[in-house]
């Protein structure tokens, strides 16, 4: 499905009843691939929204990235939508759009889930990383995210402290291209959250499998 937000189109898809929830995909791939290992798990108990990001999918590609805008796209789609203050779950550079949500647009959400994402500028030493992830579609999408990665302005305290939402932030341990250490700064300045840390995962690998969402479901009740 299609609708126009912000000057742009986002494609999505919806499956299950129930409260709302909407997935927000990690830069470069669409959420449909990444995420379909668990989105029947999550139809089980709610009312699903894959979205395709900007510049992502069969979202509008040609168009100005920054995680503002998307986050107001998603802004948009919620009021367009009429959805009743859904619960947002971002994995990784979908973290960085579902704050600025937060940040933003206090009273169109009800509660967040941060997977594996960065407030401030984290060094990522090797960017062929991602060249070897599954999901990710190869080099000639990927130019235009990284200069999103390199231009995005960090989070600072004062903004994550103006979050009021329960939140959960999760992180892949070691393995997790993010550290630890952001993950807990980003739980620790905000008012209501809780820190997940998954030992032995990866970034975002966790997303993927069951025993996550069995931990975060009595959350996102």
């Amino acid at each position: 499905m299609k609708i126009k937000v912000n000057g742009i189109e986002l494609n999505y898809e919806m499956i299950g009843e129930g409260k709302e929830v909407i997935l927000l995909n990690p830069n470069s791939v669409h959420t449909k691939i990444f995420m379909n290992p668990i989105v029947k798990l999550f139809a089980q108990d709610f009312k699903v929204y894959c979205v395709d990001r900007r510049g992502c999918g069969k979202s509008t590609r040609n168009c100005e990235l920054s995680y503002e805008e998307s986050a107001k796209d998603i802004y948009e789609m919620i009021q367009e939508l009429r959805l009743d203050k859904p619960i947002v779950v971002g994995f990784s550079g979908g973290d960085s759009v579902a704050l600025h949500l937060a940040i933003k647009y206090p009273m169109a959400i009800s509660k967040l889930i941060l997977c594996s994402g960065s407030a401030r500028k984290v060094n990522i030493s090797s960017r062929s990383f991602f060249d070897n992830l599954i999901w990710y579609p190869g080099k000639k999408n990927s130019e235009k995210f990284w200069k999103l990665i390199d231009e995005s302005k960090e989070i600072s305290t004062n903004e994550l402290k103006t979050i009021q939402v329960p939140t959960l932030v999760v992180n892949g341990g070691a393995r997790d291209i993010i550290p630890v250490e952001e993950a807990d700064f980003i739980s620790s300045n905000i008012a209501d959250s809780k820190l997940l840390i998954l030992e032995k995962e990866g970034h975002c690998t966790y997303a993927r499998k069951k025993y996550w969402y069995d931990q975060v479901k009595d959350f996102l009740v």
